[in-house]
């Protein structure tokens, strides 16, 4: 009925304006005409010989029919076949007014805003004509020869709810920046974005199979960040697209629209049929944490070939709503060699994904490993449940990358029974920074024993991170720690390379094996050791002397902090070569709660500990390192800080020997070293507090070198003798 109201508005305006016919014209100015007012080419009819001959009413509507066509995409209109498409000529009236009123171009996406929306502006690369119809009686048809990228704004005059139409034909892309984008971050007018309706694809369509350059539209960052953005994803918002994928063709789309509702549409991405890309969807849905119900076994379908970096990277992360188990053949059709990153976080954060961790989830997989790729792959999973599948990573091989299993499974607190023996067997050769960083960090549903062969085929040179947190909060894991966990490591120390690596399970016991890190040989590194074993309180047995036999040079920061924190089963007496190698000036924090906790260590603390430590003070350099020994026994050794020399540091010595209820005897002179320049903070604070069995007067020795009233550190209320046997006066006070 629209129509044919159009028609006969354009058929009264030519009676009216009969009186002043105009020229006739020829089919030539027809296609001129339409292409100065559309930007369009409309193609002349293929029998047409010459296009200076006269024009007919037939003609003219025919033209204006494949003109709807290329401007909207689909046969809107039929004028050519109508009672109006005569064999009269057409003159330059009708002409122009069939340009003016019955080419149009109808909307086919829809954006409601925000409340008190003042402002609303999106980006737009894409060739083409569009219309514009900002929802408050203005329009713009805005016509593009160009890809780059361009702001469209609009002010209203009212502040309100408004939504905004937009309908037209692309013609070209820019391969590389978004056809079109709502969103992005920085950008304060993506808080505007309500609601959104419609299909873009039929807008921004694929040209011709977009296996051409500028063929295939890019929605990158489509909809990040829209903050206020909620209701359901359209099903046939991507209806339109097809043919063969385009790098980060839909990354960042929905990126951190927390308010979307409702289920992802099974068939989103179906008609997108090809070789994955870069990025492919990395970040997809990053965020979304209102979609809901489960993934749809067929989202992906489509997508077939070889992988392609980042493709997958966070697609479903921190999606809290999600729920059901991971579809097994979600990337059945992913087949090949691995690349960069391409499930770095897929999953992390998807607390309602329950069920088994399929066993074939990334069977495709062949070939070398890549770096990143299972980065944090399920992290935070914690409603997965059952047994790690053994095969899970697929038919792999060759040398650990950089971060291939970090975090992959870390706080997935469902997963049960035991570690797969086989789980790393594809790996070969040298160690990669970070590549069992935290692998199964707080997976305290995990049981049984650690397998002797987990990292067997893995020998080289120890890498940063390599072990850092790799079963830190397993507290289900049981048995003894196998002497031949990581003999194939060997060379020189790196930074964090088994700091935290037992760290809280509790349930390992016996003793720790000799030869546990009989590889490593050569300099200190920063937090090498840090928090090892920090935590397992049901390792029993002595400290072996030689864990560390391997390791000679000078401090660095944290190299023992907590090692053995809260081992408290351990027992015997510390070995007094276990930091032999050790010499040089002292590093911050270098055996800050060592010991701590450690209340099964029994005998005297060996006078030659530390012996190699020399030099000026370093900040908290032995806060708490034998703190709550409640074991140990005997007189402080003279000689344990000798080489301590120069100005005080901050918590240098803080609380030291807290709680060592069982050290007797009184304080040797020049205890600290020779100690000299201004106080410290905390620089002896509880150093002694509660051990009650040391006896005796302060001696002048102690604080001899140090700007302070001795009488007050000793009598601060956190003083270093705090309800210990010691008496709160220099020896010559008493002496007096």
């Amino acid at each position: 009925m629209r129509k044919l109201l159009i028609l006969l508005g354009f058929v009264g305006g030519m009676l009216c304006n009969s009186a002043r016919a105009g020229k006739m014209v020829n089919v030539e100015y027809i296609h001129l005409l339409i292409e100065q007012k559309w930007g369009i080419t409309v193609p002349y009819n293929p029998a047409l010989e010459n296009p200076k001959v006269a024009a007919n009413m037939k003609y003219l509507l025919t033209a204006v029919d494949r003109a709807n066509k290329i401007l909207n995409g689909d046969a809107i209109t039929d004028y050519g076949n109508g009672e109006y498409a005569t064999q009269y000529a057409a003159d330059t009236v009708a002409t122009i007014d069939a340009a003016d009123r019955l080419i149009k171009i109808e909307p086919k996406f829809f954006v409601t805003t925000t409340a008190d929306t003042s402002e609303f502006e999106f980006k737009m690369s894409a060739r083409g004509t569009f219309l514009i119809d900002w929802g408050d009686g203005n329009t713009e048809i805005v016509k593009r020869t160009n890809t780059t990228s361009t702001i469209y704004s609009h002010e209203y005059t009212m502040p309100g709810v408004y939504t905004v139409s937009i309908g037209g034909r692309a013609t070209a892309y820019n391969g590389t920046l978004a056809a079109i984008s709502f969103g992005g971050s920085g950008n304060a007018h993506n808080k505007t974005v309500a609601r959104i309706k419609g299909s873009l694809g039929a807008i921004f369509s694929t040209i011709g199979d977009g296996t051409l350059v500028g063929h295939q539209p890019v929605f990158s960052g489509l909809f990040a960040y829209c903050d206020n953005l909620t209701g359901t994803i359209p099903e046939n918002l991507f209806t339109g697209l097809s043919g063969a994928p385009q790098a980060s063709m839909f990354e960042n789309i929905f990126f951190g629209s927390g308010g979307l509702t409702g289920s992802i549409p099974p068939h989103l991405f179906a008609d997108v049929i090809g070789a994955p890309k870069s990025y492919l969807f990395s970040y997809a849905f990053n965020g979304c944490k209102g979609l809901t119900g489960g993934i749809p076994e067929e989202l992906f379908a489509g997508i077939k070939g070889t992988p392609a970096g980042y493709m997958f990277r966070g697609t479903f992360a921190d999606c809290i709503g999600l729920t059901g188990e991971i579809p097994a053949t979600l990337f059945v059709g992913i087949q090949g060699k691995p690349a960069y990153a391409m499930f770095h976080t897929v999953f992390s954060g998807c607390a309602g994904l329950t069920g088994n961790i399929p066993e074939n989830l990334f069977g495709g997989l062949k070939g070398a490993h890549a770096a990143d790729m299972f980065y944090g792959t399920f992290k935070g999973c914690r409603g997965l449940s059952g047994e790690i599948p053994e095969n899970v990573f697929g038919d792999l091989s060759g040398p650990a990358q950089f971060n291939i299993f970090h975090s992959t499974f870390q706080g997935c607190r469902g997963l049960s029974g035991e570690i797969p023996e086989r789980l790393f067997g594809h790996i070969t050769g040298a160690p990669g920074a970070n590549m069992f960083y935290f692998t199964f960090g707080d997976c305290s549903g995990l049981s049984g024993s650690i397998p002797e062969n987990l990292f067997s085929e893995i020998s080289g040179r120890p890498a940063a991170k390599m072990f850092n947190g790799t079963f830190s909060g397993c507290s289900g894991l049981s048995g003894e720690i196998p002497g031949k966990l990581f003999a194939g490591i060997s060379g020189a120390p790196a930074q964090y390379m088994f700091s935290s690596t037992f760290y809280g399970c509790s349930g390992l016991t016996g003793p720790i094996p000799e030869n546990l890190f009989a590889g490593i040989s050569g300099a200190p590194a920063q937090y090498m050791f840090s928090n090892t074993f920090d935590g397992c309180s049901n390792l029993s047995g002595p400290i072996p002397e030689n864990l560390f036999a391997g390791i000679s040079g000078a401090p660095v920061m944290r190299m023992f902090s907590s090692t053995f924190n809260g081992c408290s089963k351990l027992s015997g007496p510390i070995p007094e070569n276990l930091f032999a190698g050790i010499s040089g000036a002292p590093a911050p924090y270098m055996f800050s709660s060592t010991f701590s906790g450690c209340s099964g260590l029994s005998g005297s603390i060996p006078e030659n500990l530390f012996a190699g430590i020399s030099g000026k003070p370093a900040d908290s350099m032995f806060t708490l390192t034998f703190c709550r020994c409640k074991g140990l026994t005997g007189a402080l050794p003279p000689n344990l800080f000798a080489g301590i020399r120069g100005a005080p540091m901050a918590s240098m010595y803080y609380g030291t020997f807290y709680l060592c209820t069982n050290l007797t005897g009184s304080i040797p002179e020049h205890f600290f070293g020779d100690l000299s320049g201004p106080e410290a903070r905390e620089m002896f604070d509880i150093a002694f507090t509660n051990c009650y069995k040391l006896t005796g007067c302060v001696p002048d020795s102690l604080f001899a070198g140090i700007d302070a009233d001795p009488d007050e550190i000793l009598q601060k209320a956190r003083g270093p003798f705090s309800g210990s046997g010691i008496t709160k006066e220099l020896c010559s006070v008493l002496d007096q």
